[in-house]
């Protein structure tokens, strides 16, 4: 049966999709980041089985994939009969995605985007002559026990003595504010306003998909997590502020503890998105976090 390609713009297609590819989702990047943005749709037939969000930015003479920020991943979503054997199904979706892959080189001069780590069969992204790097992250898997270091231990000690308290209230100008300070420090710049990723922030939690999940000294914020949620038990933690003062406390290492056992009867997996700088890679290691690839594809 022979295989087809379609460039639509992000819409409902009558399968569940990944919160990457969610079509208010997209919208709500595309506009952040004045992209354009498309489902790459695979037919079989006149079956879709498989679906890859994409924004495009075009450059002069010619386009490109780019990665906005605000979506860490790209995530493709894959599928197959149910009735299928397990080795029809391989074969299958990596027909489907070397397909995807000739498309996109045929189509664009530059592509870099994120899979998420569900996605680790990329040969027919490589056999297509398109780049496929490893890049790590750490999650928390709901179904395993995470141990800390010792010495994040004594951290962990240290900031429950000081009397930290933890909950779910969106405070977005308070973040906005341990963010400004976050980046001066680390020299970070994101190329949107921060009034615009307030605003983009606003509609997603209207959307239902973002959260803020703040660690608190008496009334006032001293660490604050932005979460993505998906309705397939999956959650992301894109963006993370603390005070320099409680960073120094251990407010960071509870806030991260506090964060994962509060959602515990809600997800499966709590995905800290990144693993590829070493002092966070550090941090997130010493609690225990399970080590995960994914892989960025580029052209």
């Amino acid at each position: 049966m022979a295989y087809s390609i379609r460039l639509t713009p992000p819409e409902p297609c009558g399968q569940k999709l990944n919160l990457w590819s969610q079509p208010d989702f997209m919208q709500a990047v595309a506009q952040l980041h004045n992209r354009e943005a498309f489902h790459l749709q695979c037919f079989k037939g006149k079956q879709l089985v498989a679906l890859l969000p994409v924004y495009e930015r075009k450059l002069l003479s010619y386009r490109a994939v780019v990665n906005p920020s605000t979506s860490y991943y790209q995530g493709l979503n894959l599928w197959t009969a149910d009735s299928s054997l397990a080795a029809r199904k391989i074969l299958d979706n990596l027909q489907a995605v070397r397909q995807i892959a000739a498309f996109m080189h045929e189509r664009y001069k530059r592509i870099n985007f994120n899979l998420t780590p569900e996605t680790y069969d990329v040969r027919g992204f490589s056999w297509e002559k398109l780049k496929a790097k490893p890049l790590y992250t750490f999650v928390n898997d709901y179904t395993e026990a995470n141990i800390a270091l010792p010495d994040e231990k004594k951290r962990l000690t240290k900031a429950k003595q000081i009397g930290y308290r933890f909950a779910e209230e969106l405070r977005l100008p308070e973040f906005m504010k341990l963010m400004r300070v976050l980046n001066d420090k680390k020299n970070i710049e994101m190329g949107i306003s921060f009034s615009a990723l307030e605003e983009f922030f606003f509609k997603l939690h209207s959307l239902g998909i973002l959260h803020q999940y703040n660690l608190y000294l008496e009334d006032r914020i001293v660490s604050s997590n932005i979460l993505l949620n998906d309705s397939n038990g999956n959650a992301f933690t894109v963006f993370r502020a603390t005070e320099n003062e409680a960073l120094k406390n251990g407010a960071s290492s509870l806030h991260t503890l506090m964060l994962i056992e509060s959602l515990g009867n809600e997800l499966t997996e709590l995905d800290f998105c990144g693993a590829n700088v070493p002092d966070v890679a550090r941090f997130k290691t010493a609690l225990g976090l399970k080590l995960k690839v994914f892989y960025q594809i580029s052209l």
